[in-house]
């Protein structure tokens, strides 16, 4: 672990191991802005700022003039998603690092309703253990883990799609956002796998469904990006007429997005993926 200035983001913690780099924001965020190689980046970065909210909303919760900005990377929210959701993390954020260097706890606590952390680990190959926590200071209000990673542009998305249980009982759901297009062509279905491609096709696509196997796989040339998450509690109530798995993409961006059941009452809610950059040919093994 070192701690490295990068781009425009400022200062971030940098772990490094069997050939794979991760970049964790502490003057903002807390994000995880970059994951890949030496030479490829998987997360996109907004370095221009091209998106970002602002107006009354936020100069009455936070100050005048306060703005949220995407910036990239992986975050954590909370679902369901309302303003309250985009806190402005443009500040600096409280850290740990752990005693063998290749993991720690970064926090935000700028909202006043919600406190975010990312306790990162990278373990001997490369791979990243992150989980996700959102502490409520709203008692009694429901609320979810939403875990966001924002990657680089012109790759493919695959999710793998549940097995049947049977010829009598349904398989999975499909849950689509009111600016969908249903015909759009980023988008291929078939009774084993979702595919949604990132293009430079300007509509908003948003899909959403439960997924009981809890992986995804980014493809952007011969590199693949795989997420395994923590197995679904299936009694659990998830967000968005339940979905634990959504996808955001336009012309700039596409998002793979996990969330977690409902808290139930509790204060704090965590929820676990880890990261892997595998070989493409190993798709699905």
């Amino acid at each position: 672990m070192n701690i490295v200035d990068y781009k425009n983001y400022g200062k971030c913690v940098k772990f490094e191991r069997a050939g794979v780099t991760a970049l964790i924001t502490i003057d903002l965020g807390p994000r995880i802005i970059y994951y890949g190689t030496d030479t490829f980046n998987f997360m996109n970065e907004d370095l221009d700022r091209n998106v970002s909210k602002g107006g009354e909303f936020f100069d009455n919760e936070y100050k005048p003039g306060e703005t949220w900005y995407l910036y990239g990377g992986h975050r954590v929210w909370k679902s369901p998603e309302d303003l309250y959701t985009y806190t402005p993390d443009n500040y600096a954020v409280d850290y740990t690092i752990d005693e063998d260097g290749f993991g720690g706890t970064f926090s935000c606590h700028q909202s006043k309703r919600f406190d975010y952390s990312l306790v990162i680990k990278m373990d001997e190959n490369g791979g990243l253990s992150v989980k996700n926590v959102v502490r409520s200071r709203c008692l009694g209000k429901k609320f979810y883990t939403w875990a966001l990673s924002v990657v680089c542009k012109g790759g493919t998305l695959r999710v793998p799609l549940n097995d049947k249980v049977d010829d009598l009982n349904p398989v999975w759901n499909l849950v689509y956002w009111p600016y969908d297009d249903l015909s759009d062509d980023r988008v291929t279905l078939t009774h084993e796998l979702l595919t949604v491609r990132q293009t430079n096709k300007p509509n908003a696509l948003k899909l959403g469904l439960y997924s009981k196997k809890g992986r995804a796989y980014y493809t952007v040339g011969d590199k693949t990006l795989k997420w395994t998450v923590e197995t679904p509690d299936e009694k659990g109530k998830y967000s968005d007429v339940g979905c634990n798995f959504e996808t955001y993409t336009n012309e700039h961006i596409l998002e793979v997005e996990w969330l977690g059941k409902e808290n139930n009452g509790e204060e704090e809610m965590t929820l676990t993926e880890h990261f892997e950059i595998i070989d493409t040919p190993t798709i699905f093994e």
